[in-house]
C-alpha cells in the first residue's frame, strides 16, 4: 500500500512538473501536449503516459518482489526453538535452538513503522545471523523469540 501511494505521489509530482517545463519553454509546448493516432486510438499526452507506465512498472515489481518474498519465507517459533523456512523452489529450513540463541534485534525504519512491519535479526552463538522481514507486531514477536529462546528447557530424569 505505501509503494502505491508512493507511485501515485510520483506520478502526479513528475506530470506536474512536465506540464510547468513544457509551459516555461514555449518550443517544448508541443511536444508535451502533443497526441499519437495509432489508426483509430489517439493517445494524448505521450509524455504523461510514458512516465506514468514506467511509474506503474516500477510500482509493480516492488509489489511482486514483496509477494515472492512473502511466499518463500515463513517463520516458526516453537518451544524448541525458532524454524527459519526460505526459498520457494530450493527449500531451505534452519533451525535455531534455544541453546545457540544469542540475542533478538528489532530494526523499524520509517517506512516500516508506517505500514506496522519490523525487521527482526536473530544472532547465534556461532555467529550464525538471520533477518525476519516484514514482521507484523514486531515488539510483541521480539519479546516472544526472547522469552522462549532465553531459557532453554533442561530434562532431569532421576
Amino acid at each position: 500500500m505505501l509503494y502505491g501511494i508512493l507511485a501515485f505521489v510520483a506520478a502526479a509530482v513528475l506530470i506536474l512538473l512536465e506540464f510547468s517545463v513544457a509551459s516555461l519553454v514555449n518550443g517544448l509546448s508541443g511536444i508535451f501536449s502533443a497526441s499519437i493516432n495509432l489508426g483509430p486510438v489517439a493517445i494524448p499526452y505521450v509524455v504523461e503516459v510514458g512516465t506514468a507506465l514506467i511509474i506503474l512498472i516500477v510500482y509493480l515489481s516492488k509489489a511482486i518482489g514483496l509477494v515472492l518474498f512473502r511466499a518463500g519465507h515463513s517463520y516458526e517459533l516453537r518451544t524448541d526453538g525458532l524454524y527459519v523456512n526460505s526459498g520457494i523452489a530450493n527449500l531451505q529450513n534452519t533451525f535455531i535452538s534455544a541453546m545457540a540463541f544469542s540475542d533478538a534485534k528489532l530494526v523499524r525504519t520509517l517506512g516500516m513503522r508506517v505500514v506496522g512491519r519490523s525487521l527482526i535479526v536473530v544472532e547465534a552463538n556461532d555467529g550464525r545471523r538471520f533477518e525476519m522481514r516484514m514482521i507484523k507486531d514486531g515488539p510483541n514477536v521480539q519479546s516472544l523469540i526472547r522469552s522462549n529462546l532465553s531459557h532453554p528447557m533442561v530434562r532431569v530424569e532421576k
